[in-house]
């Protein structure tokens, strides 16, 4: 943040997301709590929306960062839940179709701004191969129900038109920064907090906050040793993301700059929030994420040694910081997890636990289930390479994950959705369909590269990073990251 209207969005938009965050706990005990909020935040979105559609949006974008599946709040009808999610997309989907609608009518031109873009032809096309897989699995005969919710994560992508019908200057993306460091802020500070809860001896709180964690869909807790418990949020992606875009900013100060000694204050904040979000990826205890950190690293090493061309002497001190950054952050892990008040679990050594989490990549449950899947998966792309088998196309494997071992004591296991996210993308609309969202990413990324601004690599290394976790996480083919993708898109072109 660099002004007091920044500031104030920050803090403003941090206590809505926590006052939110106490409502969905609450509506966990009472169900009218969950469904009063649900059509308030959804009535509100909706009136927000007729007044200024870029308000509605900014709604929808806090939601998607915060809410991993969506069911932060849900409408729940005969046993069927309705999204909070589903619902803002609605909201939008329909000012936006309404206004567009109106606006024809009263000046007989129709304008598609998104049709400017150039990358919207790879998205049309992709788009093309939605609708394929939709009629293809259908033909295939695979169940409705599975088709629908397979399919349904991919009609996100409609959100292009009503953000690129609104982000045409720098005045949204300034509105739009604060609000999404502010919701990257708070998942980073409520992981932490929710590995000092599940730490330590609370009482009964740690059932309460677990059972609602499962129930709205907000993430995994999963013990993972005497005393210590993994936390982890499909949202976190985000988190992972805004550390690199957090990384590119810091790297455009130290060579922009050169008295650093003025922008040490600036860099102290940059270095605190780094520190955060780095706790909070390790606290995530996720592969996929690290390889991600991974690969992000090596892509701003690369940008700055041979785009940017930093000078020796900057590069020495931007590693150092990153360095610093990182030891910052074991120590907020370390303090979290180690707090003496109230007694902690067990006498784990987090240290331990982290190397065996990153060398365990076979025998662990969940990674062995991937790994057991994945022949299975690939004898079922060589049934139709080319075309797919269409959204809804399931695969049965055998599997010793103990919580498929529970219900189904032989391992077999049969399902739509895998953790292979780009073997799923080929099963589901074939290999053209595959190669149609692979041109449209490098056409992004290459795009990023001529605009060659602190923004546009910032929002590049978030690209490589979704890329590089969806090899063994399911990202592209989630409003998490084809929302991320559609932001990406749109700040390039405003």
């Amino acid at each position: 943040m660099t002004n007091l209207s920044e500031n104030k969005i920050f803090t403003h938009t941090f206590f809505l997301i926590v006052l939110a965050e106490l409502l969905s706990f609450l509506g966990y005990y009472y169900s009218a709590i969950n469904s009063l909020a649900f059509f308030i935040i959804v009535i509100l979105t909706i009136l927000i929306s007729l007044y200024r559609l870029e308000y509605g949006l900014y709604i929808l974008l806090t939601e998607l960062v915060i809410g991993s599946f969506g069911y932060l709040f849900y409408l729940d009808i005969n046993g069927m839940q309705i999204s909070l999610r589903l619902g803002l997309w609605l909201a939008i989907m329909s000012v936006w179709l309404a206004k567009t609608v109106l606006e024809w009518l009263k000046n007989k031109n129709l304008t598609i701004d998104f049709l400017k873009f150039g990358s919207a032809a790879p998205l049309v096309c992709l788009l093309i191969f939605v609708g394929w897989g939709l009629a293809n699995g259908l033909v295939n005969g695979n169940s409705l129900s599975n088709i629908f919710f397979d399919a349904n994560n991919w009609f996100y992508f409609l959100l292009i038109f009503p953000v690129s019908a609104v982000w045409r200057n720098n005045d949204q993306l300034e509105t739009l920064k604060p609000i999404l460091l502010a919701a990257i802020t708070w998942l980073s500070a409520k992981t932490i907090l929710l590995a000092y809860v599940f730490t330590h001896n609370f009482h009964g709180l740690n059932l309460e906050i677990y059972g609602w964690m499962r129930a709205d869909r907000l993430g995994e807790i999963t013990q993972t040793a005497a005393g210590f418990s993994r936390i982890f949020m499909q949202s976190q992606l985000f988190v992972l993301i805004g550390f690199f875009i957090l990384l590119f900013y810091l790297l455009k100060t130290i060579v922009e700059r050169n008295n650093l000694i003025t922008s040490w204050r600036d860099l102290s904040k940059d270095i605190c929030l780094l520190a955060l979000f780095l706790s909070a990826i390790i606290i995530s205890f996720s592969r996929s994420f690290w390889l991600g950190l991974v690969a992000g690293g090596i892509f701003i090493w690369l940008i700055a040694l041979f785009r940017i061309k930093i000078k020796f002497k900057q590069f020495i001190i931007y590693n150092s910081i990153i360095l610093f950054s990182l030891i910052l952050s074991l120590i907020l892990t370390l303090a979290a997890v180690k707090f003496p008040y109230p007694d902690p679990y067990g006498g784990f050594n987090p240290a331990d636990l982290l190397s065996q989490r990153a060398s365990q990549i076979t025998n662990e449950a969940g990674v062995a289930s991937r790994w057991q899947l994945l022949e299975p998966l690939w004898q079922e792309i060589k049934t139709a390479p080319v075309l797919g088998r269409g959204f809804g196309a399931t695969v049965t494997y055998k599997t010793n994950d103990p919580r498929i071992l529970a219900s189904n004591p032989d391992g077999l296991y049969t399902a739509y959705s895998f953790e292979w996210g780009w073997l799923g993308i080929w099963l589901k609309l074939g290999l053209f369909g595959l190669l149609t969202y692979l041109i449209l990413l490098i056409k992004i990324v290459q795009d990023g590269l001529k605009i060659n601004s602190s923004l546009s690599l910032s929002l590049i290394s978030g690209l490589i990073v979704l890329m590089t976790v969806n090899i063994f996480s399911p990202y592209l083919n989630h409003p998490l990251g084809i929302g991320y993708i559609i932001m990406v898109m749109a700040l390039y072109e405003k």
